[in-house]
């Protein structure tokens, strides 16, 4: 990266934690169909690929296998946004949990893509590698850089301003989610939004401290903090 090597470092060991934090709700969960899996799994993937952009020696896999994993990603969440607008367009007033929301992992997988193609394209040469090299990687697109940044600040705006409904969701609150108890006409629909997200991370697992929403979201603004560094620093 063309930023300070210390400041590389720590966001790369916050990426990685990240990465095994989302590892694990995909274990602790124990339910391939749990809602917001796929998330996860690609979060999973994008912890560890970015940590490979910050820090050359952490990458584990070629540059051509990462493009295609999250050209994958992208192919799916862009079906999921467009299945799931279908499906709002059927029930209008149907409300859906905001972590369930498929264009900004769209988008994000988006931006690894372009930022992989950027890299591989400025490599002196073959290697494993996948550490960026300044504003030179931008390649013949640096306006999509700062496009994908500005959402990427966003993004993280966004995630903080919920992070207050996710810290004050328990299992106790489920009860007004959307589907779980009898007090759903009585919440708000945005009480709703919130406590069904608490609902699917939560009701669904034995454990659910190590699958709370707030983690969840902090995990999810350290991410797009990152990633909105590495897009600016290829201005």
């Amino acid at each position: 990266m063309g930023g300070p090597s210390w400041l590389d470092g720590i966001l790369a060991a916050i990426m990685i934690a990240t990465a095994g934090y989302c590892a694990g709700r995909l274990v602790i969960a124990r339910a391939p169909r749990r809602a917001g899996g796929d998330v996860d799994l690609m979060h999973t993937g994008m912890g560890v690929a970015m940590a490979g952009m910050l820090v050359n020696w952490l990458n584990p896999l070629p540059d051509r296998l990462w493009e295609g994993v999250f050209a994958v990603g992208a192919a799916w969440f862009g079906w999921r946004a467009w299945s799931g607008r279908r499906v709002r367009a059927r029930a209008p007033g149907r409300s859906r949990p905001a972590h369930r929301h498929p264009v900004p992992h769209l988008v994000m997988c988006g931006a690894m893509v372009y930022m992989l193609l950027a890299v591989h394209a400025g490599k002196p040469g073959p290697g494993p590698g996948l550490a960026m090299g300044g504003p030179a990687a931008a390649g013949r697109f640096p306006l999509l850089a700062l496009v994908l940044a500005v959402f990427m600040v966003g993004y993280v705006m966004w995630q903080a301003d919920r992070l207050p409904a996710a810290a004050r969701a328990s299992p106790a609150t489920l009860a007004l989610a959307p589907g779980t108890g009898s007090g759903e006409g009585s919440a708000t629909p945005a009480a709703r939004a919130s406590l069904d997200v608490a609902a699917t991370d939560l009701a669904l697992s034995p454990v659910p401290r190590a699958l709370s929403p707030r983690l969840a979201t902090c995990c999810q603004i350290a991410m797009g903090v990152t990633m909105g560094y590495m897009l600016i620093l290829m201005l």
